[in-house]
């Protein structure tokens, strides 16, 4: 997630969910559901877990005997913060993959979430690396698609680029990681986005500072939810097609 949704955190009760956090969530759940990894696994690993929503979603739908969430903003404070916000469940926050990896040394059957991350590293072997050892372990990475969409939004959110799911594919492949399942979803937003790209209009609004109403918020759910299921049924008639975001299940 993007650490600007830090910002929000002492005012959990009063902020509104952006639409994306919750479609992206349904999105995991789904994908999920429909794979070849046997629930509840022993961990599930969330890399940029931001203010630790998706994870918590996990936790609810009892898919792990343990859970880590990830991110290199966890302070202190800001691990106290979401303790108190989450009623101290048994979430264990970490600033950073390699005091996991150090930390929690022993091996175990894990579900790594990487959403929306890899676009946020220079070089994404920072984390690909830390990643290698073969423990027969799932990775569900997801990344914005579409360099042609790129744009000063990207640019506010910390991204250095987008990508096809060709090229995710290939830098999955590089660091040898087996693909079990891949595509896109959203198309609805990737056809407003090259609209606003051609009519150039960058967006100003982001996942902490959404402002919308009840009702906008609802229609925009309801939007992409619809998208995602015909997205779904197209592609079990073997149809892919492109969408603001792409995905690739792995195995190692």
């Amino acid at each position: 997630m993007d650490i600007s949704e830090f910002t929000r955190l002492n005012d959990k009760s009063n902020y509104s969910r952006h639409p994306w956090e919750t479609s992206r969530k349904n999105v995991l759940h789904t994908f999920l559901k429909q794979s070849e990894i046997k629930f509840p696994i022993d961990r599930i690993v969330d890399i940029g877990s931001g203010d630790a929503f998706i994870i918590h979603t996990l936790v609810d739908k009892n898919l792990a005997q343990e859970y880590y969430a990830i991110d290199t903003a966890y302070t202190p404070e800001v691990i106290a913060q979401l303790k108190a916000n989450n009623n101290n469940s048994q979430v264990v926050y970490f600033q950073n993959l390699n005091e996991y990896l150090t930390t929690i040394t022993q091996k175990a059957p894990t579900l790594y979430l990487c959403m929306d991350v890899l676009e946020h590293l220079e070089d994404e072997k920072i984390i690909l690396d830390d990643l290698q050892a073969k423990e027969s372990n799932y990775f569900f990475f997801a990344v914005p698609a579409f360099q042609s969409v790129f744009s000063s939004h990207d640019v506010l959110l910390g991204h250095y680029r987008r990508y096809s799911l060709n090229q995710l594919k290939n830098v999955l492949d590089k660091n040898e990681f087996t693909i079990i399942d891949k595509g896109y979803y959203f198309t609805s937003l990737l056809l407003f986005r090259k609209l606003d790209k051609f009519l150039k209009k960058d967006l100003d609004e982001s996942i902490d500072n959404w402002k919308a109403g009840k009702l906008k918020t609802a229609a925009i759910n309801t939007m992409l939810t619809i998208d995602f299921e015909i997205s779904l049924l197209l592609k079990k008639l073997g149809m892919t097609i492109p969408g603001l975001s792409c995905y690739c299940l792995c195995k190692k």
